[in-house]
């Protein structure tokens, strides 16, 4: 009854701070610190809490995405893409209904498959090096540049805008890059702040000068079963997506992002006589499959070697070295006690929390018929609050004032946003990998790698098709 009870805690806990736009699991695990000394006496506990806090924030975070069109996480952001044009057509709870279903039965399936097989990935991991990581992170880039259909010229212009973006702090020897004197900066923007201010704050400003209405509310049950038989109907885009996932998450310093990048990449280029952007149900059934099933997979990096594939899982490495759990360690290998509540915590926190959110998708909905200004308001209070979590300093929020500026500007000049969060996430990633490639191998070695030199023709093909695409479509 007490793994119930703890379970049920964390299911509950991931999906208050879930629900909360631009959260994620980052924030609900930052903001549960404070339970630490209470699961000293039986840190196992704890095990299961982490996990099945984090599997509730990979589902829950859909909520805002779909309902408000802002990305619960920087790793839902595709799903705004036609999760948010059904919302405004009156399908928010077919679109959640649907997106939730993707999410948990990948999630318990790729999930089932890491945990029973996460000791023997240390070996499997070996295979990808360096220029590999590499390379899949440029290809992440080459897809992203071209979701925006016939501008792919802003596609470049958002990506460039979000390298500079990411180039803010310190560089390898500590030398300040454009911080303009500002130590605040030398720790860089926070991921969280700049995905509240590209996508959050734009949504809210049209909310609140009533220029972003959803144009009628269908809260219906029938929807609910809509939802369900459009994933089972569409389960190999969905299957793709959470194999996506589960890839791109078991690879260390590879974010989470780019599975949900990806998979919706992905999907388009599998539905090419199909329109995206306005409300493709595919369009979310194909990112939210991989949603939690990257959350599941990037536990390989981190518990493995100690090496976090995502920053929820940077903060997990924290709080388990807190609670006096090495991961990474070769003692750890052998605790079977802790793989087993590790898979406990987040298989059984993905069943109810999809339990939960698909009984939830019809009154949630209801939210909707609150006149846009309420919750424009109560949401931008928690957005504010969310981010000045990161330093407690009004420099918090200064940045995230800058950062919605620059979302409103881009939104008013179609820049592609999505192209600017992946590159401010990816940059430091980047430019640690092409030193590291460029130190350690020349043209030769790089040849001899066949996964490697894969990975580049994977990114000269998906240029050329993005290319031939867009002027098919002109």
């Amino acid at each position: 009854m007490e793994i119930i009870f703890i379970l049920l805690l964390g299911v509950l806990w991931g999906l208050m701070l879930g629900i909360i736009p631009t959260a994620g699991p980052s924030t609900a695990l930052l903001t549960s610190f404070a339970f630490i000394p209470y699961f000293y006496n039986d840190p196992y506990l704890a095990v299961i809490f982490y996990t099945s806090c984090v599997a509730a924030c990979a589902t829950g975070d859909t909520w805002s995405s779909i309902l408000l069109g802002i990305p619960g996480s920087s790793s839902s952001a595709a799903t705004v893409l036609d999760g948010y044009p059904l919302a405004k057509q009156g399908k928010a709870t077919y679109a959640l209904s649907a997106a939730f279903t993707s999410s948990t039965l990948n999630g318990l399936f790729w999930g089932g498959l890491v945990f029973l097989f996460m000791p023997v990935y240390s070996k499997l991991l070996l295979v990808f090096g360096i220029p590999e990581l590499l390379a899949l992170n440029l290809l992440a880039f080459a897809c992203v540049i071209f979701l925006t259909r016939n501008k792919i010229l802003l596609g470049f212009v958002g990506l460039a805008i979000g390298l500079v973006l990411g180039y803010i702090g310190i560089d390898e020897n500590n030398a300040p890059r454009l911080t303009f004197g500002w130590t605040y900066l030398q720790d860089g923007i926070n991921v969280m702040i700049m995905a509240a201010g590209l996508f959050a704050m734009p949504e809210l400003f049209d909310m609140a000068i009533g220029k972003n209405k959803l144009q009628k509310i269908q809260g219906n049950f029938s929807q609910v079963k809509q939802g369900i038989r459009a994933t089972l109907k569409n389960w190999f885009i969905s299957f793709k997506g959470g194999a996506i996932g589960a890839i791109v998450g078991a690879l260390p310093g590879i974010h989470g992002v780019v599975a949900d990048w990806l998979a919706y990449a992905q999907t388009k280029a599998s539905h090419k006589d199909e329109k995206f952007g306005d409300g493709n149900i595919k369009g979310v059934i194909g990112p939210e499959g991989a949603n939690n099933s990257v959350c599941a997979a990037s536990f390989v990096p981190t518990v493995v070697f100690g090496i976090p594939g995502t920053p929820f899982a940077a903060i997990i490495l924290t709080i388990f070295y807190l609670l006096n759990f090495n991961l990474g360690s070769v003692e750890l290998q052998s605790d079977t006690k802790f793989y087993q509540n590790l898979a406990i915590g987040f298989l059984g926190g993905t069943v109810l929390v999809g339990i939960f959110c698909l009984l939830l998708a019809r009154p949630i909905t209801y939210i909707l018929k609150l006149p846009t200004r309420l919750y424009a308001f109560i949401i931008t209070i928690l957005i504010f609050w969310s981010c000045y979590q990161v330093s407690h300093t009004y420099n918090d929020i200064l940045i995230l004032i800058f950062c919605a500026v620059v979302g409103l500007l881009s939104k008013m000049l179609s820049i592609n946003r999505p192209a600017m969060l992946l590159g401010f996430i990816l940059f430091d990633k980047i430019e640690s990998l092409t030193y590291q490639t460029v130190g350690l191998y020349n043209v030769s070695m790089l040849a001899e790698r066949p996964i490697f030199i894969g990975l580049i023709l994977l990114i000269f093909l998906a240029i050329y098709y993005g290319i031939r695409y867009i002027n098919n479509n002109k």
